[in-house]
């Protein structure tokens, strides 16, 4: 099957090791994929990331290095606006370049577009799985969770996943509106954002797996300033 419709974009930040597994993978399973990275890497990992991504076709790969970290929210939004550049895709799938999201699971993503113009991964659906994930974290995910859907109201189970899939029509919205959050509440306000706009958003279970190589960039202050940037995306005057 030929996936030349479709663009994968991987937001990165020290994930050499990872990435190197990750594209091997979505280049067997999705040949002629367009895949874009967009890392905040530095120093010696900025040089591994380059000979990673250039063993791959120029013409399917771009490498996209920035001098300095500046969210995950911001990468996304830079890839998806490389990747509209290509009339040719239809889909755009964002995803964790730590090897927590199977590449596997992209067809689950891609069987509900359309109708749904945003297609969130869940990992708290009925069939959702979650692998190695230590328990504070878990519970920590979960009551936010709990929290940012009685606050903004949008009826999904995980409002904080990064393994998504976006119509066309939704990524061109995106990346014509400001989003002002950073870190890992942006996939919140990004959500919020078409929901008040009227896009369809639905899920899919989905297996998630807590990464095997380097740290997570998450932790207790990215969580209290997320709680804090729900009450901005939520009262902030929508455009």
């Amino acid at each position: 099957m030929d996936f030349d419709h479709l663009a994968i974009i991987i937001p990165s930040y020290n994930e050499s090791r990872n990435l190197a597994i990750l594209l091997a993978d979505i280049a067997d399973l999705y040949p002629n994929t367009r895949v874009c990275i967009v890392d905040d890497s530095l120093g010696q990992e900025k040089t591994e990331m380059e000979k990673i991504v250039s063993s791959y076709p120029k013409k399917t790969h771009t490498l996209i290095q920035r001098s300095e970290k500046k969210g995950r929210g911001s990468a996304v939004m830079v890839g998806m606006r490389q990747a509209l550049k290509e009339k040719s895709v239809r889909i755009f799938i964002e995803m964790d370049a730590d090897l927590a999201h199977d590449p596997k699971e992209i067809v689950l993503l891609l069987s509900k577009i359309p109708p749904c113009d945003m297609v969130i991964g869940s990992r708290y659906l009925n069939k959702s799985v979650i692998i190695n994930w230590p328990k504070k974290r878990l519970l920590q995910s979960r009551l936010i969770n709990y929290f940012l859907r009685y606050f903004l109201g949008i009826a999904i189970t995980d409002y904080t996943n990064g393994f998504r899939a976006y119509s066309r029509r939704a990524a061109e919205y995106l990346v014509s509106i400001p989003i002002y959050e950073r870190g890992f509440i942006t996939l919140s306000e990004i959500a919020y954002r078409l929901y008040r706009k009227g896009f369809r958003i639905g899920e899919v279970p989905t297996t998630f797996t807590d990464r095997k190589y380097g740290t997570s960039n998450a932790g207790i202050r990215e969580l209290v300033v997320s709680l804090i940037g729900v009450a901005r995306i939520r009262f902030r005057r929508p455009i």
